[in-house]
């Protein structure tokens, strides 16, 4: 569902209330879509404009995703393909977040060479 409703964001956002209300403001903000099993929220993802050409594409997804994350990962290659062919997308994921990193290079982003450790960019190949 596209834009995702703030009851679908505070489904995935966890409960600290820090975090809920960076993922309320993210998905005011920026472009957001829900994914849904049934009527339950699984995953909501943001993509917000950073300068001319530059996306930076941010996800949260519920505990309760995890049998489904080959499903999720398939469905993030197919559509960050299509909007890779204008704009540079990028993600940032610290580096002790080794599922974030995995679930990066599954969907088909790399590492950037550059100074900053967090930086990945998806790579159309």
């Amino acid at each position: 569902m596209s834009p995702a409703p703030g009851s679908a964001a505070l489904a995935v956002a966890g409960a600290r209330a820090r975090e809920r209300r960076g993922v309320l403001a993210q998905v005011r903000t920026a472009d957001s879509l829900a994914v849904y099993r049934g009527s339950e929220p699984l995953a909501v993802v943001m993509l917000a404009r950073h300068g001319w050409r530059r996306t930076e594409m941010a996800m949260a997804i519920r505990r309760e995703a995890a049998p489904h994350m080959r499903r999720l990962i398939r469905l993030a290659q197919l559509t960050l393909f299509r909007l890779a062919q204008d704009r540079l997308i990028v993600v940032s994921i610290q580096p002790s977040n080794l599922a974030g990193q995995r679930m990066a290079m599954l969907s088909g982003f790399c590492r950037a060479r550059l100074k900053n450790p967090f930086l990945w960019v998806y790579r159309r190949e």
